[in-house]
This record gives structure tokens, sequence and C-alpha cells, in this order.
């Protein structure tokens, strides 16, 4: 009996974190390098390089090449997304959308991605 009350009870425990509820927030899918602004790096690669680039390119690059991770920002606080391989975040990356997806801790699972903000590459 007592087994089977303490199996119960961590099921109990357990079960909240595994079926978390989703939630939709506004803000910006970006990278850990540049989470707040990526102006820094554009101007570096304009100086070094002479080359152009939006942030959504900074973003996407940083990812790509440079071994930093998608992060998303609401209300100027940085989550982690648990799902780096989520097929949307390329595609949104530097640009307002409204995710949706279950929170634990500081992180993110994302499940959908719709962008809010019509303009390409800010």
């Amino acid at each position: 009996m007592t087994k089977i009350a303490f199996m119960i009870a961590a099921c109990l425990i357990i079960a909240p974190a595994t079926f978390a509820a989703e939630q939709t927030w506004t803000g910006a899918i970006t990278d850990t390098m540049c989470p707040k602004s990526h102006q820094a790096n554009i101007a570096h690669k304009l100086e070094t390089s002479g080359e152009r680039m939006t942030d959504q390119e900074c973003a996407v690059g940083c990812v790509g090449h440079r071994g930093q991770k998608y992060v998303f920002v609401s209300d100027g606080r940085i989550y982690k997304i648990a799902n780096q391989d989520y097929a949307g975040l390329a595609d949104h990356a530097a640009r307002a959308v409204k995710l949706t997806g279950s929170l634990a801790g500081d992180t993110i699972k994302v499940s959908h991605i719709v962008m809010t903000d019509k303009r390409k590459g800010r």
C-alpha cells in the first residue's frame, strides 16, 4: 500500500511539469549573442567587410555559424527555447511575433509562431 501511495504522490508532482498549459507571448525571436539588439554586430560586419546585413541575417548567422542558440525576448525578459530545431525559428528571427508554447522555468517549448510585424528583416 505504501508503494502505491508513493507512486501516486510522485505522479502528482511530476504531472504538472510534464503537461504544462500552453501560453502565448508577444516579443521577438533572436539569438543568445544579441538578445536585445543586433546593431553592434551589424556595425562590426559593415566595418570589417563592407557588407550590410539585416537583424534577421545577424540572428540566423549567429545561430548557424557561431554556435549561438535562439532565444525569445518578451517584455525585457529573455527565455531559452527548448526545441531549437523548430521549423519557424529562422524564418521569424528578429521579427515581432506571437509565440505559443509551454513554459518550464525560463525555457519555452515552442508549438506555434505567428508574425505580428510585416516588415522584412527590420
